[in-house]
């Protein structure tokens, strides 16, 4: 009796794997490469990120300190300075800034501006008030007192004033009229505009 014949076949089955399981391989290994390269390009991208950050950080705080040196320095000057000592030089540089901010030159500029014929002025007193305001004592003559009217108008028109308060007024003999006017110029008066005929 003769031996029968088995028919096996001992090779496994076919699968996706056994097929491509080369292109597989490179595939995978191609995707790991990437994702390598994207994780250090992203780990470089942080670490330089984070290290601008520092370096901003750093100059901020020097910054800081500088401001905080600068201020203790300033502190310490005041501090240092000897307010009784300086008062009367501060006191005479107000006054010279004061007296700066309004010339005299302006001052009669704008007068000679508003006076009328048959007007004459005797004398001007400058004075600064308590609100920091010029303040203009002007004592004068007039023929008329339609001279005297035409005067206190011309100031009341005139920009550069901008308040005029009659103080004293008097009947001179032989005619005519003594007056003394205050007036205020404004704290900030308009450009000066030469005169007529200047």
């Amino acid at each position: 009796m003769s031996i029968p014949t088995l028919r096996l076949d001992v090779a496994p089955p076919s699968s996706p794997w056994r097929l491509n399981h080369g292109a597989i391989g490179w595939t995978v290994l191609a995707a790991g490469i990437l994702a390598l390269a994207a994780s250090a390009g992203a780990t470089l991208r942080a670490h330089a990120q984070a290290s601008r950050s520092g370096q901003q950080a750093a100059r901020t705080l020097m910054r800081a300190r500088q401001s905080e040196d600068a201020n203790r320095r300033v502190l310490d000057e005041l501090r240092s300075v000897d307010v009784a000592r300086e008062m009367p030089r501060w006191r005479l540089a107000e006054r010279i800034l004061t007296e700066r901010s309004l010339p005299w030159s302006r001052l009669t500029s704008e007068l000679e501006r508003s006076l009328v014929e048959g007007v004459r002025v005797w004398s001007l007193q400058r004075t600064r008030g308590a609100d920091q305001k010029v303040q203009i004592k002007v004592r004068g003559e007039a023929r008329t007192r339609q001279a005297e009217a035409g005067f206190v108008e011309a100031l009341r028109a005139n920009p550069f004033f901008e308040q005029v308060v009659l103080e004293r007024e008097s009947e001179r003999q032989g005619g005519g009229v003594d007056f003394e006017y205050a007036l205020s110029a404004h704290s900030v008066p308009p450009p000066y505009a030469p005169l007529a005929g200047k």
